[in-house]
Protein backbone atom coordinates (compact mmCIF):
# COMPACT_ATOMS: atom_id res chain seq x y z
CA UNK A 1 0.00 0.00 0.00
CA UNK A 2 1.31 3.46 -0.94
CA UNK A 3 1.70 5.88 1.93
CA UNK A 4 -0.45 8.93 1.17
CA UNK A 5 1.97 10.96 3.23
CA UNK A 6 5.00 9.89 1.16
CA UNK A 7 7.86 12.30 0.54
CA UNK A 8 6.81 12.95 -3.06
CA UNK A 9 3.23 13.72 -2.11
CA UNK A 10 4.31 15.90 0.77
CA UNK A 11 6.75 17.87 -1.41
CA UNK A 12 4.13 18.39 -4.12
CA UNK A 13 1.66 19.73 -1.58
CA UNK A 14 4.32 21.93 -0.03
CA UNK A 15 5.17 23.44 -3.44
CA UNK A 16 1.49 24.21 -4.04
CA UNK A 17 1.20 25.95 -0.69
CA UNK A 18 4.34 27.97 -1.33
CA UNK A 19 3.15 28.91 -4.82
CA UNK A 20 -0.21 30.01 -3.46
CA UNK A 21 1.47 32.00 -0.71
CA UNK A 22 3.71 33.71 -3.26
CA UNK A 23 0.74 34.65 -5.44
CA UNK A 24 -1.10 36.08 -2.44
CA UNK A 25 1.99 38.06 -1.50
CA UNK A 26 2.31 39.42 -5.03
CA UNK A 27 -1.37 40.37 -5.06
CA UNK A 28 -1.05 42.13 -1.73
CA UNK A 29 2.06 43.95 -2.92
CA UNK A 30 0.33 45.05 -6.10
CA UNK A 31 -2.65 46.27 -4.09
CA UNK A 32 -0.39 48.20 -1.75
CA UNK A 33 1.39 49.80 -4.70
CA UNK A 34 -1.96 50.83 -6.21
CA UNK A 35 -3.07 52.37 -2.92
CA UNK A 36 0.21 54.27 -2.58
CA UNK A 37 -0.08 55.42 -6.20
CA UNK A 38 -3.66 56.58 -5.66
CA UNK A 39 -2.66 58.53 -2.55
CA UNK A 40 -0.23 60.56 -4.66
CA UNK A 41 -2.85 61.26 -7.31
CA UNK A 42 -2.93 63.55 -9.18
CA UNK A 43 0.75 64.16 -9.72
CA UNK A 44 0.43 66.29 -12.86
CA UNK A 45 -2.23 68.13 -14.86
CA UNK A 46 -5.40 66.18 -15.66
CA UNK A 47 -6.46 66.17 -19.33
CA UNK A 48 -10.12 65.79 -20.27
CA UNK A 49 -10.47 64.87 -23.93
CA UNK A 50 -13.69 66.08 -25.56
CA UNK A 51 -13.95 64.21 -28.88
CA UNK A 52 -16.12 66.92 -30.46
CA UNK A 53 -15.65 70.60 -31.24
CA UNK A 54 -15.91 73.45 -28.72
CA UNK A 55 -19.25 74.92 -27.73
CA UNK A 56 -21.37 71.79 -28.06
CA UNK A 57 -23.10 69.65 -25.46
CA UNK A 58 -20.14 67.33 -24.93
CA UNK A 59 -17.86 70.33 -24.50
CA UNK A 60 -20.22 71.75 -21.86
CA UNK A 61 -20.07 68.45 -19.96
CA UNK A 62 -16.29 68.31 -20.22
CA UNK A 63 -15.86 71.80 -18.83
CA UNK A 64 -18.26 71.14 -15.95
CA UNK A 65 -16.21 68.08 -15.02
CA UNK A 66 -12.95 69.96 -15.50
CA UNK A 67 -14.01 72.75 -13.14
CA UNK A 68 -15.18 70.23 -10.55
CA UNK A 69 -11.93 68.25 -10.57
CA UNK A 70 -9.76 71.36 -10.51
CA UNK A 71 -11.56 72.58 -7.38
CA UNK A 72 -11.60 69.13 -5.75
CA UNK A 73 -7.92 68.35 -6.28
CA UNK A 74 -6.62 71.94 -6.33
CA UNK A 75 -4.66 70.82 -9.36
CA UNK A 76 -4.50 72.02 -13.01
CA UNK A 77 -7.13 70.47 -15.28
CA UNK A 78 -7.23 71.09 -19.03
CA UNK A 79 -10.08 70.39 -21.44
CA UNK A 80 -8.88 69.49 -24.94
CA UNK A 81 -11.20 69.34 -27.93
CA UNK A 82 -10.14 66.59 -30.30
CA UNK A 83 -12.90 66.19 -32.89
CA UNK A 84 -12.80 63.71 -35.76
CA UNK A 85 -14.12 60.36 -36.96
CA UNK A 86 -17.52 60.86 -35.28
CA UNK A 87 -15.94 61.09 -31.83
CA UNK A 88 -13.72 58.03 -32.13
CA UNK A 89 -10.47 59.92 -32.68
CA UNK A 90 -10.49 61.42 -29.18
CA UNK A 91 -11.78 58.21 -27.62
CA UNK A 92 -8.89 56.27 -29.17
CA UNK A 93 -6.39 58.75 -27.72
CA UNK A 94 -7.74 58.06 -24.23
CA UNK A 95 -7.95 54.29 -24.77
CA UNK A 96 -4.23 54.11 -25.52
CA UNK A 97 -3.15 56.67 -22.87
CA UNK A 98 -1.18 55.72 -19.75
CA UNK A 99 -3.76 54.32 -17.28
CA UNK A 100 -2.89 56.57 -14.37
CA UNK A 101 -6.01 58.75 -14.13
CA UNK A 102 -4.45 61.80 -15.77
CA UNK A 103 -6.22 61.36 -19.14
CA UNK A 104 -10.02 61.27 -19.13
CA UNK A 105 -12.64 61.03 -21.88
CA UNK A 106 -15.96 62.84 -21.95
CA UNK A 107 -17.85 60.14 -23.84
CA UNK A 108 -21.38 59.90 -25.23
CA UNK A 109 -23.93 57.30 -26.29
CA UNK A 110 -22.15 57.20 -29.65
CA UNK A 111 -19.72 54.75 -28.01
CA UNK A 112 -22.54 52.26 -27.41
CA UNK A 113 -23.91 52.84 -30.92
CA UNK A 114 -20.50 52.15 -32.47
CA UNK A 115 -20.30 48.84 -30.61
CA UNK A 116 -23.92 47.95 -31.41
CA UNK A 117 -23.39 48.56 -35.11
CA UNK A 118 -20.01 46.89 -35.33
CA UNK A 119 -18.29 50.03 -36.59
CA UNK A 120 -14.64 49.38 -37.50
CA UNK A 121 -12.55 51.03 -34.78
CA UNK A 122 -8.84 50.98 -33.92
CA UNK A 123 -9.75 50.00 -30.34
CA UNK A 124 -12.44 48.11 -28.43
CA UNK A 125 -14.49 50.56 -26.32
CA UNK A 126 -15.84 47.86 -23.99
CA UNK A 127 -12.36 46.43 -23.36
CA UNK A 128 -10.08 49.48 -23.56
CA UNK A 129 -12.16 52.09 -21.69
CA UNK A 130 -13.43 51.97 -18.11
CA UNK A 131 -16.63 53.86 -17.14
CA UNK A 132 -16.14 56.29 -14.24
CA UNK A 133 -19.24 58.43 -13.82
CA UNK A 134 -22.41 59.50 -15.57
CA UNK A 135 -22.79 63.26 -15.91
CA UNK A 136 -26.02 64.06 -17.75
CA UNK A 137 -28.63 62.98 -20.25
CA UNK A 138 -29.47 65.02 -23.29
CA UNK A 139 -32.92 64.49 -24.71
CA UNK A 140 -34.16 65.23 -28.19
CA UNK A 141 -37.28 66.86 -29.53
CA UNK A 142 -39.27 65.95 -32.63
CA UNK A 143 -39.74 69.11 -34.69
CA UNK A 144 -41.36 70.18 -37.98
CA UNK A 145 -41.28 73.43 -40.01
CA UNK A 146 -43.59 76.17 -38.68
CA UNK A 147 -45.81 76.04 -41.79
CA UNK A 148 -46.15 72.25 -41.72
CA UNK A 149 -49.71 70.87 -41.62
CA UNK A 150 -48.39 68.28 -39.13
CA UNK A 151 -49.46 69.46 -35.69
CA UNK A 152 -48.97 66.31 -33.61
CA UNK A 153 -47.30 62.92 -33.47
CA UNK A 154 -50.59 61.38 -34.58
CA UNK A 155 -50.59 63.70 -37.62
CA UNK A 156 -47.03 62.65 -38.42
CA UNK A 157 -47.83 58.95 -38.22
CA UNK A 158 -50.91 59.46 -40.36
CA UNK A 159 -48.99 61.40 -43.01
CA UNK A 160 -46.19 58.83 -43.05
CA UNK A 161 -48.70 56.00 -43.54
CA UNK A 162 -50.44 57.90 -46.31
CA UNK A 163 -47.14 58.50 -48.14
CA UNK A 164 -44.83 55.58 -47.24
CA UNK A 165 -41.16 56.48 -47.64
CA UNK A 166 -41.86 60.04 -48.80
CA UNK A 167 -41.69 62.15 -45.64
CA UNK A 168 -38.05 63.22 -45.24
CA UNK A 169 -36.06 63.53 -42.05
CA UNK A 170 -32.53 64.91 -41.75
CA UNK A 171 -29.68 63.78 -39.52
CA UNK A 172 -25.95 64.49 -39.15
CA UNK A 173 -25.20 61.09 -40.71
CA UNK A 174 -25.76 57.35 -40.88
CA UNK A 175 -25.56 55.78 -37.44
CA UNK A 176 -25.79 59.09 -35.60
CA UNK A 177 -28.05 59.23 -32.53
CA UNK A 178 -30.55 61.34 -34.50
CA UNK A 179 -30.65 58.64 -37.19
CA UNK A 180 -31.28 55.85 -34.70
CA UNK A 181 -33.84 57.91 -32.76
CA UNK A 182 -35.73 58.45 -36.04
CA UNK A 183 -35.41 54.81 -37.04
CA UNK A 184 -36.66 53.66 -33.63
CA UNK A 185 -39.64 55.99 -34.03
CA UNK A 186 -40.43 54.63 -37.49
CA UNK A 187 -40.10 51.02 -36.35
CA UNK A 188 -42.21 51.61 -33.22
CA UNK A 189 -44.93 53.49 -35.13
CA UNK A 190 -44.94 51.09 -38.08
CA UNK A 191 -44.09 53.71 -40.71
CA UNK A 192 -41.41 54.35 -43.33
CA UNK A 193 -39.71 57.72 -43.86
CA UNK A 194 -36.90 58.96 -46.09
CA UNK A 195 -33.54 59.42 -44.37
CA UNK A 196 -31.41 62.35 -45.60
CA UNK A 197 -27.90 62.22 -44.01
CA UNK A 198 -26.33 65.67 -44.07
CA UNK A 199 -22.83 65.15 -42.71
CA UNK A 200 -21.53 68.57 -41.71
CA UNK A 201 -24.18 70.56 -43.59
CA UNK A 202 -26.68 72.55 -41.47
CA UNK A 203 -29.73 70.31 -41.10
CA UNK A 204 -31.74 72.84 -39.08
CA UNK A 205 -31.66 75.46 -41.85
CA UNK A 206 -33.30 73.09 -44.32
CA UNK A 207 -35.95 72.09 -41.80
CA UNK A 208 -36.82 75.72 -41.04
CA UNK A 209 -36.96 76.40 -44.77
CA UNK A 210 -39.38 73.55 -45.37
CA UNK A 211 -36.95 71.46 -47.42
CA UNK A 212 -37.23 68.69 -44.82
CA UNK A 213 -40.45 67.40 -43.28
CA UNK A 214 -39.28 66.44 -39.80
CA UNK A 215 -36.22 65.82 -37.63
CA UNK A 216 -35.09 64.79 -34.18
CA UNK A 217 -32.81 67.48 -32.71
CA UNK A 218 -31.26 67.71 -29.27
CA UNK A 219 -33.22 70.06 -27.03
CA UNK A 220 -30.31 72.50 -26.50
CA UNK A 221 -29.87 72.82 -30.28
CA UNK A 222 -33.57 73.22 -31.05
CA UNK A 223 -34.58 75.38 -28.08
CA UNK A 224 -33.71 78.80 -29.62
CA UNK A 225 -35.63 77.98 -32.82
CA UNK A 226 -38.60 76.69 -30.82
CA UNK A 227 -38.72 79.86 -28.73
CA UNK A 228 -38.44 82.05 -31.84
CA UNK A 229 -41.24 80.18 -33.62
CA UNK A 230 -38.92 78.97 -36.38
CA UNK A 231 -39.83 75.31 -35.77
CA UNK A 232 -42.78 73.54 -34.14
CA UNK A 233 -42.12 70.92 -31.43
CA UNK A 234 -44.30 67.80 -31.47
CA UNK A 235 -42.84 65.71 -28.65
CA UNK A 236 -39.69 65.05 -26.61
CA UNK A 237 -37.94 61.69 -26.49
CA UNK A 238 -37.44 61.43 -22.73
CA UNK A 239 -39.47 59.37 -20.24
CA UNK A 240 -40.97 62.52 -18.70
CA UNK A 241 -41.64 66.06 -19.89
CA UNK A 242 -38.62 68.32 -19.98
CA UNK A 243 -38.67 71.32 -17.60
CA UNK A 244 -37.73 73.84 -20.32
CA UNK A 245 -40.55 72.56 -22.57
CA UNK A 246 -43.32 71.70 -20.09
CA UNK A 247 -46.11 72.08 -22.66
CA UNK A 248 -44.56 69.55 -25.07
CA UNK A 249 -45.62 65.91 -24.50
CA UNK A 250 -43.24 62.96 -24.55
CA UNK A 251 -43.40 60.67 -27.59
CA UNK A 252 -44.74 57.76 -25.55
CA UNK A 253 -47.80 59.76 -24.41
CA UNK A 254 -48.29 61.40 -27.81
CA UNK A 255 -48.94 58.26 -29.81
CA UNK A 256 -46.02 55.80 -29.63
CA UNK A 257 -46.28 53.90 -26.31
CA UNK A 258 -42.99 52.75 -24.84
CA UNK A 259 -40.84 55.00 -27.02
CA UNK A 260 -37.82 56.49 -25.27
CA UNK A 261 -34.48 57.62 -26.69
CA UNK A 262 -31.84 59.49 -24.73
CA UNK A 263 -28.15 60.27 -25.10
CA UNK A 264 -25.93 60.18 -22.04
CA UNK A 265 -22.69 61.97 -21.26
CA UNK A 266 -20.15 60.27 -19.05
CA UNK A 267 -16.50 60.10 -18.07
CA UNK A 268 -14.15 57.24 -19.01
CA UNK A 269 -10.51 56.40 -18.31
CA UNK A 270 -8.15 53.81 -19.84
CA UNK A 271 -9.22 50.32 -18.76
CA UNK A 272 -6.21 49.49 -16.56
CA UNK A 273 -6.57 52.60 -14.38
CA UNK A 274 -6.34 51.61 -10.66
CA UNK A 275 -9.75 51.19 -9.06
CA UNK A 276 -8.83 53.57 -6.21
CA UNK A 277 -8.38 56.37 -8.74
CA UNK A 278 -11.58 55.47 -10.57
CA UNK A 279 -13.48 55.66 -7.29
CA UNK A 280 -11.93 59.01 -6.33
CA UNK A 281 -12.82 60.49 -9.71
CA UNK A 282 -16.33 59.09 -9.47
CA UNK A 283 -16.87 60.53 -6.00
CA UNK A 284 -15.73 64.05 -6.96
CA UNK A 285 -17.64 64.15 -10.24
CA UNK A 286 -20.83 62.86 -8.63
CA UNK A 287 -20.56 65.35 -5.77
CA UNK A 288 -20.31 68.18 -8.29
CA UNK A 289 -23.25 66.98 -10.42
CA UNK A 290 -25.41 66.68 -7.29
CA UNK A 291 -24.64 70.24 -6.19
CA UNK A 292 -27.50 72.69 -6.87
CA UNK A 293 -25.27 75.16 -8.74
CA UNK A 294 -23.88 72.63 -11.22
CA UNK A 295 -27.23 70.87 -11.66
CA UNK A 296 -28.91 74.20 -12.43
CA UNK A 297 -26.17 75.17 -14.89
CA UNK A 298 -26.60 71.88 -16.76
CA UNK A 299 -30.39 72.22 -16.84
CA UNK A 300 -30.22 75.75 -18.23
CA UNK A 301 -28.15 74.36 -21.11
CA UNK A 302 -30.74 71.71 -21.82
CA UNK A 303 -28.93 68.88 -20.06
CA UNK A 304 -30.53 66.61 -17.47
CA UNK A 305 -28.07 65.89 -14.59
CA UNK A 306 -27.54 62.17 -14.02
CA UNK A 307 -25.30 60.18 -11.71
CA UNK A 308 -24.47 56.53 -11.20
CA UNK A 309 -21.68 54.27 -9.97
CA UNK A 310 -19.14 52.82 -12.41
CA UNK A 311 -21.03 49.51 -12.30
CA UNK A 312 -24.34 51.24 -12.97
CA UNK A 313 -22.72 53.10 -15.85
CA UNK A 314 -21.54 49.74 -17.29
CA UNK A 315 -25.11 48.46 -17.15
CA UNK A 316 -26.40 51.57 -18.92
CA UNK A 317 -23.87 51.03 -21.72
CA UNK A 318 -24.73 47.34 -22.02
CA UNK A 319 -28.46 48.12 -22.22
CA UNK A 320 -27.82 50.75 -24.91
CA UNK A 321 -25.71 48.34 -26.96
CA UNK A 322 -28.50 45.77 -26.88
CA UNK A 323 -31.21 48.34 -27.68
CA UNK A 324 -29.46 49.98 -30.62
CA UNK A 325 -28.21 46.68 -32.02
CA UNK A 326 -31.84 45.61 -32.42
CA UNK A 327 -32.74 48.89 -34.14
CA UNK A 328 -29.71 48.67 -36.45
CA UNK A 329 -30.51 45.07 -37.44
CA UNK A 330 -34.19 45.79 -38.01
CA UNK A 331 -33.36 48.86 -40.10
CA UNK A 332 -30.56 47.11 -42.03
CA UNK A 333 -28.29 50.05 -41.15
CA UNK A 334 -24.62 49.74 -42.10
CA UNK A 335 -22.11 51.69 -40.03
CA UNK A 336 -18.93 52.41 -41.99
Amino acid sequence: MTDRFSDSGFNTGRRRVLRGTALLALGAAAGAMQCAFAQGYPSRAIRIIVPWGPGGLVDVGGRVVGDALQKAFDHPTAVENLPGAAGTLGAHQVAKATPDGHTLLMGTSSIAIDVAGGRALPFDPTRDLAPVALVADTHSVLIVPPASPIKSVADLIGAAKTKPGELSYGTPGIGSPAHLFSELFAQSAGVRMLHVPYGRAPVMNDLMGGRLDVMFATIPVALPQIRNGQVRPLAVTSARRFPLLPEVPVVSEAGVPGYQATQWLGVFVPAATPNEIVQRLHAEITKAINSPAVASALQQRGLDPRTGSPDEFKRVIAADIQKWAQVIRAGNIKLA
